[in-house]
């Protein structure tokens, strides 16, 4: 007896420790399936079950400066999508002076806009705007001297956020803002991949930096990393947790003009969506994808048109890598690797990680002359050093413009789209995530119009509607929703995200 008790006491530990293990393996899986499919990492419009909106906003104006920088300036967009009208309090927030607090009056079904530089002229202003309703959600315009772009802004606050892509070569200057709207200090951590290197690169002094509570930093990628065509970022918070914009610019000076501004993105995922690209002669496109986990990530890249998908290719990510598919027409076509060819001028794109292993999948959408450090554009298409100015000056007639942003994770039957009031005609995309038909209804807000899509299985349909619209889009199945918008005759190409509303609005 005394022999079986002292055989049961030393086996006991190890029963306890191999336990642990199999609940850390579940436990780690279980958190897999969250990042994967995006659990409260997705920005989304606040349901009926809220009693308020809350809604982050890294960027909200910024200056360049002698010492680095980049100029931005922000239309914030309030949209309520509840019939009663509400009363937001927008509060903006610097490090270098005491907060401002100001309202917004909100009509139902209906959006309102303020213009932050009319109450702030501060280096670096971000924005925490409230609502005591559900139903509210933000998205910005964000000005610069190069040029202009939309971008939502959050609902969430994550401990992990990714940036899938930047270019931190000599004409060029790849910003990140971190925005910490919580009352505890956050400590974050940095780390990149580009590629022209395997693996991570994490620089001593973005390790450990702290984001004060309710405050806000910017960072310089190109202080920190060498000059590259393709930079992928991730942000980490092993305390607290953040909202990370991401700000890139092009002035020029090798031919290249372009300003892109995008909120970075929380979730990880084995399939992405990117409903709207434009492909021509002054239009380019290319598919970047990151991969933040320790194994190789397969991935089929899929061109959908209205006939659903017609055409893919293949690429391999290694771990914690970056690595750029270019999406080329298909009279350029040849045996070359890391390119996808289609014969559609504008499409749709899927992402799919065929092994499984979750990933990051950003687009990056660019108009006129696309020199670069090395491969100078024409004497003609490089542009000089500028004065100080609102706007740079384009040659007559030429259009240019840079958009990068992070596609969908996952479909939806149900999203929001604020169309700027811009000049021209916006393009609205439609993407059947399903491989059955469905059918899509698009309204307008304050409008009696109603367009009805048909979509075949993971096809497209494409819209051209009027700017300084609110539209809702709402399907039998899963679909995602985005727009795209060219300035006529001028720098500015915009890439619209969607919001989502929330399971049960």
């Amino acid at each position: 007896m005394t022999v079986l008790l002292w055989l049961a006491r030393l086996l006991l530990p190890t029963v306890m420790v191999a336990g642990l293990i199999v609940d850390a393996r579940f436990q780690t899986s279980a958190d897999d399936r969250d990042e994967t499919t995006g659990i409260e990492t997705d920005s989304a419009v606040s349901s009926a079950e809220s009693l308020t909106s809350t809604w982050y906003c890294p960027t909200a104006h910024s200056r360049e400066l002698e010492v680095g920088g980049v100029e931005a300036r922000s239309e914030l967009v309030v949209t309520n999508t509840a019939a009663e009208p509400t009363r937001a309090t927008i509060t903006l927030i610097s490090p270098t002076s005491a907060r401002r607090l100001t309202h917004l009056e909100v009509p139902g079904l209906s959006s309102r806009s303020l213009e932050v530089s009319d109450y702030t002229t501060d280096e670096l202003v971000s924005a925490l705007i409230e609502a005591p309703i559900s139903g509210v959600a933000v998205s910005r315009r964000i000005r610069s001297t190069y040029g202009s772009d939309v971008a939502s802004c959050s609902s969430v606050v994550a401990d992990a956020w990714y940036v899938v892509s930047g270019d931190t070569q000599a004409d060029a200057v790849s910003q990140l803002v971190v925005y910490n709207p919580l009352p505890t200090d956050a400590v974050i951590d940095l780390s990149f991949a580009s590629e022209a290197e395997v693996g991570p690169y994490v620089p001593p002094d973005l390790v450990g930096l702290v984001v004060p509570a309710a405050n806000t930093i910017s960072i310089d990628i190109g202080a920190h990393v060498r000059r590259r065509d393709v930079v992928s970022a991730t942000v980490r918070a092993r305390l607290g947790r953040v909202v990370v914009d991401h700000l890139q610019k092009f002035d020029g000076s090798s031919g290249r003009v372009g300003f892109s501004a995008k909120l970075a993105t929380a979730a990880t995922s084995t399939s992405w969506y990117h409903p709207v690209a434009l492909l021509g002669e002054s239009e380019s496109v290319s598919v970047v994808l990151s991969n933040p986990t320790d194994v190789v990530a397969d991935v089929d890249i899929i061109v959908v048109s209205g006939e659903g998908k017609v055409g893919s290719a293949i690429a391999s990510v290694g771990p914690y890598d970056v690595t750029r598919v270019a999406v080329l027409p298909k009279a350029e076509e040849v045996l070359v690797a890391n390119t996808l060819f289609t014969s559609s001028e504008s499409f749709g794109i899927i992402v799919e990680s065929s092994n499984g292993i979750p990933i990051v999948s950003g687009i990056e959408l660019a108009s006129g002359p696309d020199g670069s450090p090395g491969r100078e554009s024409s004497d003609q298409e490089i542009l000089e050093a500028r004065a100080d100015s609102d706007s740079i000056e384009l040659p007559d007639g030429r259009e240019s413009g840079l958009s990068m942003a992070a596609g969908a994770p996952a479909g939806s039957r149900n999203w929001l789209l604020v169309l700027p009031d811009v000049p021209g005609e916006i393009l609205v995309a439609v993407e059947n995530t399903t491989s059955a038909g469905a059918t899509a209804l698009i309204s307008r807000y304050g409008k009696r119009e109603r367009y009805e899509l048909k979509l075949a299985a993971f096809a497209i349909q494409h819209l051209r509607l009027a700017p300084g619209n609110t539209i809702e889009v709402k399907s039998e199945s899963e679909v995602v929703v985005a727009a795209v918008h060219q300035e006529p005759k001028g720098a500015g190409l915009s890439l619209i995200l969607g919001i989502k509303f929330a399971e049960g609005s």
